[in-house]
């Protein structure tokens, strides 16, 4: 009688794999000053600290103060943030960024790119004026974070006179 035996060696690989985050920040206000002055201030009911990135699932308040003048900020508030490297945001979510002259835009979904001080998106943007211009860029814009050069995309609006 003679038997056969073969073995054969399976691997096994776990697929989507959940990370989980190095840090849980819950109800977080960061203040952050430089020279006696405000800078950042950022307000977050939950932030989940990565290896490679910040994440921010139920959003942010945050403001940035002008070096020159500290009374004058930019303001964004958004219902979801991943930051990659505190140098790439991706932002989602009823956006809301208004500059110190109280132009602001909405959206929906909107990239940052910190050191180059750029915004931009391929979704449909609104801008509302402090003059009382409304534009609406229906494939996006790429704009400077402080929203004084714009490029609107296919855009429409209203032109107050």
């Amino acid at each position: 009688m003679s038997f056969f035996l073969s073995c054969t060696k399976e691997e096994v690989s776990i697929k989507h794999k959940k990370e989980t985050p190095r840090i849980v920040f819950l109800r977080t206000s960061i203040l952050y000053k430089e020279d006696g002055f405000f800078r950042l201030f950022i307000y977050s009911p939950i932030i989940e600290e990565y290896s490679i990135y910040t994440f921010f699932p139920n959003g942010l308040q945050l403001f940035l103060y002008e070096k020159k003048d500290p009374s004058k900020y930019t303001y964004l508030s958004a219902n979801w943030v991943k930051s990659t490297k505190k140098v790439f945001y991706h932002i989602k979510g009823n956006i809301i960024i208004m500059n110190p002259n109280g132009d602001f835009l909405k959206t929906e979904e909107i990239f940052w790119n910190i050191e180059r001080k750029k915004i931009f998106n391929n979704k449909c943007t609104t801008i509302y004026f402090s003059n009382g211009t409304i534009l609406k860029a229906i494939n996006g814009l790429e704009a400077t974070d402080d929203l004084k050069e714009i490029r609107l995309k296919n855009i429409s609006g209203f032109l107050s006179i």
